[in-house]
């Protein structure tokens, strides 16, 4: 599924990937064997026996991914399944549907990201407006006027964004630590800058944006943060608790602009829904409504994580335009593993690694190349 959370069934990561085999009365030595040669496969051996509620949604991916394999089925549909990966694990995942392949599955994948599956597609299915459109081949889809989101990562043009001059202080952090996850952070966030947070599942991206909203009690260190920040979640039905997209977005300030309402609305493609219940959108329609509700805010410190987890290019651009309105007067935070989102909207860029920032910098032509070494970096790890 596009949010693992929606098939689980139990509460402990072995238990979850044990479980259809239990169902199916597998004896205990071939569930054991199945889980070793899974763990191999996958490179999961840090899932195992793990509270679920813990895990990172990248996590929760992987360990779908591998439940979802326990049985040896001949097909396989993937829904959206690099949407919560961090790259290293979205070209683990690119290994094995090569792999799958080539011992004969079928494999079925819907996705508005495509790098990952470069020349290992045979056909592609187009549904637009309703109607079905079938390219016989890879190269077919690429010569198309659909916009197929770079096939190539790092040889995309990057637009660059200027440094503020002037900068004011919204949100600082201090010798910050939790647990085992933050490690002693020191990071300051400014007035119309836009800064991406980056680094693989784990790294603490979400820990660290939960210290800043007050979610998480920092273990030591200091938050200081200009009024209460508006925290977009990765996960949307965590969220949204209204009875139609208009209520939802009038729930935390009845005093919204009717007009106003339907000018953002719009902007991101989901007037059209104002009355209808949240829980009845699509995946990328509720990010989009979460981004509304964050526009119709009036939090100084706005973040976001993986707020494209779900668009297509069309809805990407869409939010990329209103971020970089709603940085005029506020600091935008982003966590994300997208790197065509990223390079389109930072002007900084923060990479954690266990819990720790080991790159700070300002996205330039001269830092360009730092950017896509520590993409590469990540696939290596």
């Amino acid at each position: 599924f596009q949010n693992p959370r929606s098939q689980f069934f139990t509460l402990n990561s072995t238990n979850e990937l044990v479980f259809a085999m239990e169902n199916y009365g597998f004896s205990r030595k071939e569930m054991e064997e199945k889980i070793d040669s899974l763990t191999e496969e996958l490179h999961i051996k840090n899932l195992i026996n793990r509270d679920i509620i813990s895990l990172s949604s990248g996590e929760r991916q992987l360990l779908a991914i591998a439940s979802a394999m326990v049985l040896g089925p001949k097909i396989l549909l993937f829904d959206e399944p690099s949407a919560n990966l961090d790259y290293r694990n979205i070209m683990e995942l690119r290994k094995l549907l090569i792999r799958l392949k080539s011992m004969g599955k079928t494999i079925i994948i819907a996705d508005h990201r495509f790098f990952y599956l470069n020349c290992i597609v045979d056909r592609v299915f187009l549904i637009k407006d309703g109607k079905l459109k079938i390219y016989d081949n890879e190269e077919a889809f690429k010569n198309s006027t659909y916009d197929t989101r770079s096939f190539e990562l790092f040889r995309m043009e990057i637009p660059f964004k200027a440094e503020c001059a002037e900068k004011k202080k919204l949100a600082e952090v201090e010798n910050l630590r939790k647990g085992e996850i933050i490690k002693d952070i020191s990071l300051s966030f400014y007035e119309d800058e836009i800064t991406t947070i980056i680094g693989a599942n784990g790294a603490g991206k979400t820990t660290l944006a939960k210290l800043l909203t007050g979610s998480y009690k920092a273990d030591k260190g200091k938050i200081t943060t200009e009024g209460m920040p508006f925290y977009v979640m990765q996960d949307a039905d965590y969220q949204l608790f209204g009875t139609s997209v208009s209520n939802e977005v009038r729930l935390g300030n009845k005093k919204i602009d009717k007009k106003r309402e339907e000018e953002v609305l719009s902007r991101l493609g989901i007037w059209k829904y104002h009355d209808t219940h949240p829980f009845d959108l699509s995946g990328g329609e509720k990010q989009r409504l979460q981004i509304a509700m964050a526009a119709l805010s009036d939090a100084r410190v706005l973040i976001f994580d993986e707020p494209t987890s779900g668009l297509d290019v069309k809805s990407m651009n869409s939010s990329v335009s209103e971020m970089e309105g709603l940085a005029k007067g506020r600091a935008v935070i982003n966590i994300s593993h997208d790197y065509e989102f990223i390079i389109k909207i930072s002007h900084r860029i923060i990479y954690l690694e266990e819990g720790r920032v080991k790159e700070d910098f300002y996205l330039s032509k001269e830092t360009a190349k730092t950017l896509d070494n520590i993409f590469k970096k990540m696939e290596e790890v």
